[in-house]
């Protein structure tokens, strides 16, 4: 009897040994596994983090150059890029909206327009950069990437990039950031998941997770040359549906970024005034009409002694009559071909259609701008407009299809104005 129990006592140290060397190994690699894996996620979390905000910086100064010609200058409360006034933060509100980034633009070291406030609604307008980020950017013109950003009581992620004049004088910093608080937030919710998938099933979280933490890096390294695609100027370029489709931070960021660069894509080809299609644009789009076989017919036009409504009546009323013009020839090419500023207030109209059908589309625009009742302020005045109509003939080059619809244009205006020529 004796020897029975000593056997059980026996087969129980044998089990109990067994589950300690399984279960043993599985907690220290399932605690492993966590510690591996939250510190995978932070870093990856920090690099797209950091790769989101040099790319917002990036964004909003080649907005800014890519847009607006000129050096910057700051005078009286006004921030001036040539001689555009840019003092405006819509820009900058809707990144916050669209991304809950918070950026900020320098004058030198102050901050001149910001979306960073205290708790209280308090704007951190005028406060004053640390002397660390003065050093790396002001000074030596580096970016500058900082976890620890206090503005107002609050800590930020950020990155600092100079802004420069065209002789390369450092004027001022872009910055974007992110709370620490929200991401911390945003990187504990993946923490938790990941630390509750490993106590389902230890072992098979193992596995799991280093299938996502690789997809995850190769989700974060399409978004990243996506944004590197962006900084450099290729607004063609598109993001792999997979990972918009993605359900977690990564699947956000990706949605962000395209948003991103569909609103700077719109900044960079329409013209900011009008609304029109700006010339780069134009031409590219005339480009990919060439190597179409369809008919299609330019129309150059402008406005008949405009600089007489900017001496009269001022800049402003100059600018007025611009967007009710604008209005008028967007309306006339809708869904049957596009409106650029071509420059100053001259514009190139294309309508996918034959010259006939184009000529009554220009008869119209004529009519309306005859008889639109143009008032600034409480002065009322007439406006008309001369046109030079060239349909596609051939192999002809787009150049030289405006360039004959830019002579005619010529013949109208020199015999009187208020004319179409064809």
């Amino acid at each position: 009897m004796q020897r029975k129990m000593k056997r059980i006592k026996g087969k129980r140290g044998i089990k109990k040994r067994l589950l300690t060397m399984v279960l043993y190994p599985i907690l220290i690699l399932g605690v492993l596994t966590i510690i591996i894996g939250v510190s995978l996620i932070y870093a990856f979390y920090s690099n797209s983090i950091h790769d989101e905000l040099a790319a917002t910086t990036k964004m909003m100064l080649n907005c800014l150059e890519l847009t607006v010609r000129g050096d910057y200058q700051y005078e009286d409360g006004m921030l001036v890029k040539g001689e555009i006034n840019i003092t405006d933060s819509t820009m900058l509100y809707r990144i916050k909206e669209e991304s809950q980034i918070d950026t900020t633009i320098f004058w030198q070291d102050e901050r001149i327009l910001t979306t960073m406030e205290s708790d209280s609604g308090i704007s951190a307008v005028g406060t004053k950069a640390d002397e660390d980020v003065i050093g790396q950017v002001l000074e030596q013109g580096n970016p500058y990437f900082s976890r620890n950003v206090e503005v107002l009581g609050e800590k930020y992620i950020g990155y600092y990039t100079p802004m420069e004049n065209g002789s390369h004088e450092i004027v001022g910093m872009i910055f974007a950031g992110k709370k620490k608080v929200s991401v911390y937030r945003d990187i504990g919710k993946i923490v938790i998941w990941f630390v509750a998938f490993s106590g389902i099933a230890v072992i098979l979280a193992t596995v799991v997770s280093v299938t996502y933490s690789n997809k995850m890096l190769l989700d974060i390294a399409t978004i990243n040359q996506y944004l590197r695609n962006i900084a450099e100027g290729d607004l063609g370029v598109t993001l792999d549906e997979r990972i918009e489709e993605r359900r977690d931070e990564i699947g956000e960021i990706g949605t962000y970024a395209t948003k991103m660069r569909k609103n700077l894509q719109a900044l960079v080809e329409m013209d900011p005034l009008t609304s029109l299609f700006n010339r780069r644009s134009c031409n590219r789009k005339l480009l990919s009409l060439m190597e179409q076989e369809d008919i299609f017919t330019v129309v150059m036009c402008d406005i008949d002694y405009f600089k007489k409504i900017n001496d009269n009546y001022g800049h402003d009323a100059g600018d007025y009559v611009l967007k009710e013009i604008s209005g008028i020839l967007q309306s006339s090419v809708e869904n049957q071909g596009f409106a650029s500023r071509w420059g100053g207030e001259e514009f190139l109209l294309v309508y996918t259609m034959p010259v006939k059908e184009a000529l009554t589309k220009v008869e119209d625009i004529q009519k309306q701008v005859r008889k639109f009742p143009f008032a600034y302020e409480d002065k009322k005045f007439k406006v008309t407009m001369t046109f030079g109509v060239q349909e596609r003939e051939g192999e002809l080059p787009y150049e030289q299809l405006i360039k004959e619809a830019d002579n005619k244009l010529y013949v109208g205006k020199n015999d009187g104005r208020d004319r179409i020529v064809e």
